[in-house]
């Protein structure tokens, strides 16, 4: 589901709430879903940010953007949103617009994050992208485009920790390898869902490639699950992986 929801610039959890019935680990050839076109109001007005991070304090998103032509002429753009407010917030959205440099070409698309959730203080990638053909030379630049606030008390998300952490880079440094085990907070609850994302970045801290992992379903209670992630540069060579958790607590 998520392939889906990032080519149709919708949030992952837009599209699960538009098709209740579909179980997204088991769709087969065939499966019929609802996408959902009428965007939710904003609950807030972000200020517009280009693509170097600039901070206000008003802004809920600063945003830095990194874009890659890719070997079939299209472009990916990872856009580092960090929350600078001191809550959390859902499903966070961006317009990326890429621009020729010497051509009259110019599309603007909605980026996504690959997770649903966006901790306070935190900076995560959004992601999109153009499909071919694009120019060989452009420009990019992002602005914040929509957030939800997580609710006072929400119980929907559990806390987690990652455990025997590490990292290796190969040698040319366009991959590397994550491997250690993720573990609940308490580990007498249940999770529906775990999610990691491994975020990639070079010496000068621009994001080079992205990797989403999701357990196996079903996840037992009260047991470390280990997991191993192979992320990808489209760019410079990889210097830091960093991951993220996101463990979702059972529908009541």
């Amino acid at each position: 589901m998520f392939g889906i929801a990032l080519r149709y610039g919708i949030s992952l959890e837009a599209l699960k709430t538009a098709n209740p019935d579909v179980n997204p680990y088991f769709m087969g050839v065939g499966t019929q879903l609802m996408i959902p076109i009428t965007p939710t109001p904003m609950m807030a007005t972000p200020t517009p940010q280009t693509s170097q991070p600039t901070a206000t304090s008003t802004a809920v998103l600063s945003l830095q953007t990194d874009c890659y032509r890719d070997a079939a002429g299209g472009v990916i753009c990872f856009v580092l949103a960090q929350n600078l407010s001191g809550k959390p917030i859902e499903n966070p959205t961006a317009l990326v617009t890429l621009s020729g440099v010497s051509t009259e070409y110019s599309q603007t698309q909605t980026a996504i994050l690959p997770l649903n959730l966006l901790p306070a203080r935190a900076a995560l990638p959004l992601v999109t992208y153009f499909q071919p053909p694009t120019p060989e030379q452009f420009t990019a630049t992002a602005q914040a485009d929509f957030w939800l606030p997580v609710p006072e008390e929400d119980t929907r998300y559990l806390g987690a920790s990652l455990e025997d952490f590490q990292t290796e880079v190969s040698a040319d440094g366009r991959s590397a390898k994550v491997n250690g085990q993720v573990a609940l907070a308490d580990p007498t609850q249940q999770a529906s869902s775990i999610w990691l994302l491994a975020t990639a970045f070079s010496q000068d801290g621009n994001v080079v490639g992205i990797r989403r992992w999701e357990a196996p379903q079903p996840i037992p209670a009260g047991q470390s699950i280990p997991f191993s992630i192979t992320v990808y540069s489209m760019g410079p060579v990889i210097a830091r992986v960093e991951v993220s958790t996101e463990v979702r607590a059972p529908l009541e």
